[in-house]
């Protein structure tokens, strides 16, 4: 089998096509035959880059969360005290990166939450670590703590899931509502209190 990677142009158009595939159809209910031929091409060659649709599924979903969090750290650059302001930044840029790519930003948000895949729930996890993360490393930003900041990052992927699902209503105009709501919590916290300035929470 041959190694996939970013720039392999058979991966990548194997890993759009799952990526499309997944939003109609649960991923394990997905045939190796259906996602050859979606990505337009058969499933000896689909077999020669990804052992399995489930292993092209992960790596559709590490692309687009890689490419996420670019945006998100970049969203983050600079300099500034404002908690909920740094919020609002990130925010809009990821709504602008959901607006410019739909498909992704509904399997990165929507099917890697619904999938009974193991590997897509614990890659979604991490990616929410990491994104808080990007908080977290910055003294005097998150006044009321890295478990507020986990709190409000998990609240924007809920945000996104409802927002982006075929059920959920609205679509892109309702994740913006939904999104840019949150950013008055931001600098406030969860519960109990704070020492001020001291960024933990007690």
């Amino acid at each position: 089998m041959i190694t996939s990677t970013a720039e392999c142009p058979a991966c990548a158009r194997l890993r759009a096509a799952v990526r499309v595939i997944a939003g109609e159809t649960p991923l394990l209910e997905v045939t190796a035959d259906e996602l050859a031929d979606a990505a337009g091409t058969d499933v000896r060659m689909f077999t020669r880059h990804y052992p399995s649709v489930r292993a092209c599924g992960v790596a559709a979903f590490e692309e687009v969360a890689d490419d996420l969090h670019r945006v998100c750290a970049t969203a983050l650059t600079g300099d500034g005290h404002d908690c909920a302001a740094r919020f609002t930044g990130v925010a809009e840029a990821v709504l602008r990166w959901a607006d410019a790519h739909p498909q992704c930003a509904r399997y990165l948000f929507v099917v890697s939450e619904r999938a009974a895949v193991p590997e897509l729930r614990a890659r979604s996890s991490g990616l929410k670590r990491s994104v808080t993360s990007l908080f977290d490393g910055m003294a005097g930003h998150t006044p009321a703590g890295r478990i507020h900041v986990e709190f409000v990052v998990g609240l924007f992927f809920r945000a996104a899931a409802q927002a982006l699902s075929p059920d959920g209503g609205g679509g892109h105009a309702a994740l913006r509502r939904k999104v840019l709501a949150l950013s008055p919590f931001v600098g406030q916290p969860t519960g109990g209190g704070h020492r001020r300035g001291s960024g933990h929470v007690q």
